[in-house]
């Protein structure tokens, strides 16, 4: 069975082109929020479910993802090792070294709630290719 993937896995890279059938995938709202208001569109958030087939090549697809691109040490989310706990504990400790030693802290707050739908996928894509990503696996998330 690995061998039959990995030819249909080379063929998609080949051809930037993936069938309808393996990008089908099940939209699913979950509630932020259980004790706000259900009524609220904005209490949800969409999670993607995708066949198992396509998480498998999602998965293959990240190895060579992850080796050729860095990400800042500052950032927290979609990271390994990595969570917004972690990043509120930093919060945390930085404001509370400042405040014992007698400083003012000035905090900004910035809610990107809707960050993905003003991305610039384009801009992304030249990104990944600067990045070393192999042009076959940009084109063909372009295409996906």
């Amino acid at each position: 069975m690995a061998t039959h993937m990995c030819i249909v896995f080379n063929l998609f890279l080949a051809h930037s082109y993936l069938p309808d059938s393996f990008m089908d995938s099940v939209i699913v709202p979950l509630v932020k929020c259980k004790g706000g208001d259900l009524t609220d569109v904005n209490n949800y958030r969409a999670i993607t479910l995708s066949n198992t087939i396509s998480k498998i090549f999602e998965f293959v697809l990240l190895e060579h993802v992850n080796d050729k691109t860095s990400t800042a040490d500052s950032q927290f989310g979609f990271k390994p090792g990595h969570s917004t706990s972690l990043c509120t504990l930093s919060f945390k400790q930085t404001v509370e070294y400042y405040t014992s030693k007698g400083s003012h802290v000035f905090v900004c707050f910035a809610h990107f709630s809707k960050a993905f739908d003003r991305v610039n996928y384009w801009k992304l894509f030249r990104r990944l290719i600067d990045e070393g990503l192999s042009y076959l696996i940009v084109s063909l998330l372009a295409y996906w």
